[in-house]
Parts: structure tokens; sequence; C-alpha cells
């Protein structure tokens, strides 16, 4: 075999192993809805399954990939036979069906599809021959051989343009009318037999649809992805460009206020040059001085009338600017909406994963899958792999009860894990992935967050059940006593949070103990561009993404402290560590001079409860940016997200804040000093209730809060125009604006986006509740249920003592 024949079958089995997966997502999904539909089967899923292992076959004798097709032959003979009436597989043998399955994707899985079975392509061989040799000798079995072969699908025909094998001979001779003899394909009854044996089963002509669909592969995709990326990025050049030209106009006009200034002073010698007869000037200067006159005159009108034409060609290019970013945004968007998935497409291979987990644990397990049509962005679906994949072995591992015990708790045998996709605003949804099981057991998170020495006891007695519960979140904890290769060491839930806020997001989580747990991921819906701070550090541009960032301060040197060898400095009567992000990032930076008098930027980054101080040497501006991947040989570059081109062309790198704090808090030289005395916290209670104003007023006072109140949203959102605030206490069923409207405008303010918000009210339905998270709620209390120890331990989260 050539070179050329050699990189041509590897294309051609690449393309096989898209198609094989497309098929065996499909198979398994279609395998563990027959095993549910018990005995009876459902017919239509069975003929679906059954086409998809036909296909499949012939897809892999095509790149020649024997052990594929012989697999696949053994396992259409038993489908065949279930078809027929003549086998109704048990949980054996649906075990041995996903076993044969599993040895396939083995077979594809690697870089370059290997030819060589593995080591469990005989014993799943064998256990299908046993299947296929017991339905022979069951009594009434059908007749081995027989003339007639199933249909030939219409993949195949694609596929080997004619010249198919034939489908298995089937394990039975069946009477009663052939499939055959009705006239289903929408051939006329006219033809020729000879020509007819030739078709494929085909739908009509009058029943296919105009749109199609093709298939494009996902590198491609990226590569439209960034071309439309480079599209913005150019409209950025052209913005900056614009803003280039705008200064020089700047410059023009003060060039001719100067040049008004003296404009007297040159007519007056324009005047005097051209009156010889009172001049006096020696005659060999008039001439010379007549000239150097008309000269100016001259530089005068041209470069006013380079004046007019750039002020045209500036409007103009604000024009094709409106006009580009229309037809960019337009193509941007046509774009992304290329690359959206329905969920389930992405959620397909979960339930094979849940079956054979679940059965590894020696539990049954089924997974439900609601509202998979809707459509996220691919890459965030890959990015929700690895997270929901933790939770769902959580949920197996932790919550789901064994079969014994679940029977004494009169609970159906098999648990139920629940993935449910809840459809938020335009550019947010909810995945909220449940359980029947146990329920998070908050005394044994307790004991295994002292045991890891996350949390100390005296602090775990001052915990509420709703604070430990967060505990499960934190690297480190886990309640498994032993490791194995997929759970155990801690890990699971602090990447599944850390995932969920890198991509934008946030998580929350409910338990009733004995019921079941929900844990949901409020993801956007798709990728989109983002706003970030560009500054300098050294003689090197960065940018900081603004979702981390606090506030943007100058601050006098003197202001920061050394506390036992740690850079500290208060803001907001918080005490928070300092670094410098030239000493982060490991290059050359601008000393801090405490004794200095030039005050020094400052940029407060938050995440979770950290918080730091980071000092950089300038602070350009505030921009929208289009993070760009550092490539596969840059994959994974410390404290570095990411690069973006700037305006005038500057490569910057995109620095990871979460990152930063999280190793400076960890750092002894980066740790925070413990607060001293403080003013008060200030919180703003918004709330009609004369009653529950005062109620919530008298409870935050006495914890130290200073205590602004509001009678509604519009009188709170006016209040916090005029006063900083370091937290909102919020009803939500007020007059003129409520407090879902009132949280909206707080997030969409860019000074006080990052107040925290906690709605307290009467509305206690799950779908009011999901509402105030989406809206940006950091907490959300059902007056129902408020208990004061409750309240100011929730307080506590957000207003540190």
């Amino acid at each position: 075999m050539t070179g050329s024949d050699e990189d041509f079958r590897q294309k051609l089995r690449a393309t096989f192993r898209d198609e094989a997966d497309e098929y065996l997502g499909t198979i398994v999904q279609g395998l563990i809805d027959l095993e549910k539909a018990g005995p009876g089967s459902d017919p239509v899923i069975l003929e679906q399954v059954y086409r998809k292992v036909h296909s499949l076959k012939g897809a892999a004798r095509a790149v020649k990939l024997k052990e594929i097709g012989i697999i696949c032959q053994n396992l259409e003979n038993v489908l065949y036979s279930m078809k027929m009436g003549a086998f109704s597989p048990g949980e054996e043998a649906f075990d041995t069906f996903h076993q044969a399955l599993k040895a396939i994707k083995t077979m594809i899985s690697g870089d370059i599809i290997s030819e060589e079975p593995g080591s469990e392509f005989d014993t799943v061989i064998r256990d299908l021959e046993v299947i296929t040799s017991n339905i022979r000798k069951e009594p009434g079995s059908p007749a081995r051989a027989s003339s007639e072969a199933p249909p030939i699908s219409p993949h195949e025909w694609r596929l080997y343009d004619g010249r198919t094998a034939r489908s298995p001979e089937p394990l039975s001779h069946t009477t009663g009318t052939s499939p055959s003899s009705e006239n289903v394909t929408g051939i006329p009854e006219n033809i020729p037999a000879s020509i007819k044996d030739g078709i494929p089963d085909t739908p009509s002509l009058s029943r296919i649809p105009t749109e199609g669909t093709v298939r494009i592969a996902a590198s491609r995709l990226d590569s439209l992805i960034a071309g439309s990326d480079d599209l913005l990025t150019t409209r950025l050049f052209i913005t900056h460009r614009s803003d280039e030209l705008e200064e020089l106009m700047t410059r023009f006009s003060l060039w001719r206020w100067n040049k008004t200034l003296v404009s007297s002073d040159l007519h007056r010698i324009r005047k005097f040059s051209h009156d010889r007869a009172h001049s006096v000037l020696p005659a060999d200067l008039v001439l010379p001085l007549q000239s150097v006159m008309e000269s100016i005159q001259y530089d005068h009108d041209f470069i006013r009338e380079i004046q007019h034409a750039l002020s045209a060609h500036i409007r103009a290019i604000e024009q094709d600017s409106v006009a580009l970013e229309a037809s960019t945004s337009g193509i941007s968007e046509l774009i992304h909406d290329a690359v959206m998935l329905p969920v389930s497409s992405f959620l397909k291979p979960f339930s094979g994963f849940v079956r054979e987990y679940s059965r590894e644990m020696g539990k049954r397990v089924d997974l439900v899958i609601e509202g998979g049509e809707i459509e996220i962005d691919r890459r965030i679906l890959n990015a929700l792999k690895d997270p929901l994949l933790h939770i769902i072995n959580n949920c197996i591992d932790h919550g789901i009860e064994y079969p014994d015990i679940r029977i004494v708790r009169k609970k159906p045998v098999q648990g139920t894990i629940r993935i449910r996709i809840i459809p938020l605003s335009g550019t947010k949804v909810g995945i909220e992935v449940s359980d029947d099981g146990n329920g998070i057991n908050c005394q044994s998170i307790r004991a295994a967050a002292i045991s890891a020495g996350i949390i100390t006891r005296n602090e775990s007695e001052k915990l509420i059940d709703e604070e430990v519960i967060w505990l499960i979140f934190r690297s480190g904890l886990s309640v498994k006593p032993s490791v194995t290769d997929i759970s155990g060491r801690g890990l699971g839930l602090a990447i599944v949070e850390e995932t969920i806020t890198r991509l934008g997001g946030n998580v929350s989580v409910s338990s009733v103990p004995g019921s079941g747990t929900i844990i949901t991921l409020w993801v956007p819906i798709r990728l989109a561009t983002m706003r970030g701070i560009v500054v300098q550090s050294g003689s090197q541009m960065y940018v900081i993404p603004m979702k981390q960032v606090r506030q943007v301060i100058r601050v006098r040197p003197d202001t920061i402290k050394s506390v036992n060898d740690r850079a500290v400095m208060t803001v907001q009567k918080e005490t928070i560590g300092v670094i410098q992000l030239a000493d982060a990032l490991g290059i050359e930076g601008r000393p801090i001079h405490v004794e200095g008098t030039g005050n020094i930027p400052v940029i407060i980054l938050g995440y979770a409860a950290g918080k730091i101080a980071c000092v950089v040497d300038r602070v350009i501006r505030e921009q929208e940016i289009v993070i760009r991947s550092l490539g596969p040989q840059l994959r994974r570059v410390k404290r570095i997200t990411g690069a973006v081109i700037l305006g005038d062309g500057t490569v910057a790198l995109v620095v990871d804040p979460i990152e930063l704090i999280q190793e400076a808090l960890t750092t002894e030289k980066y740790t925070p000093v413990s607060p001293g005395s403080s003013k008060p916290y200030r919180v703003l209670v918004v709330e009609d209730s004369v009653t529950s104003r005062s109620l919530l007023q008298t409870i935050l006072e006495k914890e130290g809060c200073e205590v602004l109140t509001a009678d509604d949203g519009t009188d709170a959102f006016s209040l916090l125009k005029d006063k900083d605030v370091d937290l909102v206490v919020s009803d939500v069923d007020m007059p003129r604006m409520n407090g879902f409207t009132l949280t909206e405008k707080i997030r969409a303010d860019s000074r006080l986006a990052r107040v925290p918000v906690v709605l307290v009210t009467s509305l206690d339905s799950p779908d009011d509740e999901k509402h105030g998270y989406a809206v940006g709620a950091d907490a959300y209390v059902i007056k129902s249920s408020f208990e004061k120890r409750n309240f100011i331990s929730l307080i506590r989260r957000f207003i540190p003592e």
C-alpha cells in the first residue's frame, strides 16, 4: 500500500469513527430504553437499534474493520430473533450487549483505529454466540435457514452504492405475512422484481424534507468561530484607528486655536510687507518676507482643507464601522448558532455510564433526561462534561441506596437520577441534577471536614446545616473511606464549582435527608465576548477579566502596611492581603515604595469568600475582549488563561484571577491578616411592610450593622446612587419596582454589580426561587420558613465579622 493510499484509509477511518460514535450513542440509549420497556419491548425502538447495528456493521466492513463487523453480525443475529419474537433478553443478555458495544468503543478510541481486536473481543463473541445457541435450542424456535434476508438499510445503500454484502441470515424462518408483501417502499408495483431488489427501502421523494443537514468536522466549526472572532478583532482595530483619527482632529483644532491667537499679528506683518512706501525694511527683504507670508497663508489653507477632508473621512469611517459592526455581529451570531447543540445529544453517552457504573457499585440506577431539546454552545457542553460526571458519580456513590435498603425504605429498587434542563432568560440556562436517594448527611460532612483540616471542631459547631452542605465543594473533602479510579479523592465537586465559575455561572444545592439532593448549575447558553481591564505591569500589557474585579482604586503607598511580613491594606473597613502582579507572574515590575508620594493603582479581586488587592503599574482602560487559546504547546500556563489582541495590535496575556486569588490566599507571604476594629457594615433593607422592615432592621443592628431602609425598589435604587452599601436585603413583591427588577438593575450597574443581594420573600414556589437566582440574587429566603438564627448565619456569609 502506498503512502497516499494509507493516508486515504486513515482519513476514511477517522470519518468512520465519527459515524460510529453517533451510531453507538443511539444504540446504547436504545438498549437502555428496551430494557426499561420490559419483555414486550418497544418494536419501534427495537427496529431503530437493529438498523443502527446493521448500518454500523456495513460501515465497519467498508473500512475493513473485520472484528467490529463480526461483533455487529452476532449482535444483529440476536436482535433479529427479538424482532421475530423468538427471544426476550434478560438482564444478563443486556449486560452482554453493552459489553459488546464497549468492546467496539475500545477498538475505535485510539488516535489510530487498531485492526487488532482487544482482549475482550473473544469473550464478547463467545457470550453472544452462547445467547444465539440458546435461542436455537428453545422449543418452538424457527429453523436456522431462510431464503429471505432482512431489508438493506438506506445507510448501507449509500455506503456501498448497491454493492452491499447481504444482511445476516435470520435465525429463524417465520410464518405469516412477509414485510415484503406490502408496498411500503414507495416503489411502483409495475417495476420488474429484478430492479426492485436493487432499490433500497427509502421514503418517497414527496416525503424528502427540503431542508437538509450535513456533517461538519468540529475542527472546521472551531475554525469558523475563530474567524468570526477575528472579525471582531478587526472591528476593534477599526474602532481604535477611528479614535486615533479623532485625537488627530483634536490636535488640528488645537492648532487652529493657536493660529487664531496670532492671526492679527500675521495680518499686520502681511500688510506691512506690502506697504513699500512706509516700510522701513531693506528693499532686498521685502520680497522674501512676502514669499514667507504667502507660504504661511498657503499652509494655513492647505491644512484647513486637510482638516475638512479628514473630518469627512472620520464620519465615513464611523458609518462604515456601524455597518461593519452590524454585519459582523450577524455573521458571528449565525456562526455561533452553528455550534449550538441539543443537550440530549451531549447527554446521550451518560445513560450507558450510569448503567455500567451503578452495576459495578451493586446498585440499580436509571437516568432520566428532561428538556434535552434545549440548545447550548458545544464548547460549554464540553466544559460541562467533567462537572456533570462528578455530580453523577456522587449521586451513585453517596446518594442512591443499595437495593435492599431501598426496599426497607419503601422506595423503588431502581433509583433515579434526573437531569432537567431549565430555560431561563435568553442568556442563561439551569441544569438541574437530582436523585431520589439518601440526601446529604450533614454529620458525615462535618466529620470529614474536621478530619481533612478544612474546619475546626469549634467552627463546625457554629455552622448550621445549610452552611455545612456547601463544604462539599471544598477541595480535599470526601466521605468515601476508599479511593477508586473514579472517586474518593475529594476533588470532584470542587472541580464542579470552579469550572462553573470560570464559565460565568454559579451553583446552587439543596437536600432533604432521606429524599434526595438537587444540584443546579446555572450557566450561559453560549460563550460570548467579555469585558476586561487592560493593565501594564513591567513592560508588558495584561488583561484582567471584569468578572472577578470588585473595585479599581488608587491609594497612597503608605496605606500598604507590613504585618508579620505580610503586605496588607484596608479597603472599605476590610483588611486584605496585597500582591504585586509582577511578582505573581515572575516578571520585573516597578517596586512599591511605602515612603513614596505618588498614588499607585490597585485592583481589588474577589472569588467566593477570598479577596486580594493586586498592585499594577498602570491601569489603561476597560474594553471588550475576545480571549484566544495559547495553543496546544502552551495548554497550561500558570496564572494565565489565554491571550487577546488589543485595538493597536498588541498581544496581551489574560491573567487568571481565580488562580491568582487562590494562590495568594494559600501562600504564607500573601495570607491576609484578621481585620482589627472596623466601622459597622452598611446594609440596605428594602421592604414595603413596616413590620417586616422593622424586624430585619432590628436583627441587623443587633449584629452591629448600620441599616438604611427603603419602601420599594424605586426608592432603594435612587438611594443606592448616592450611598455606598455592603449588602442589600430586599423583599420581592413591592409596589412600583419589585425585588427581581431591583436585583437586575443592581447587576446591570457597573458600580453596584458586585454588591451582594439577599431576597427575603413570601413567594415560595420553586419557579420564583429559580427566577431570583437567575436575575442575580446571592441568596433567597422564604418568609414562611424564616428563622432568626439561620438568617444571621446567612448574612455572615456576606458580611465578615
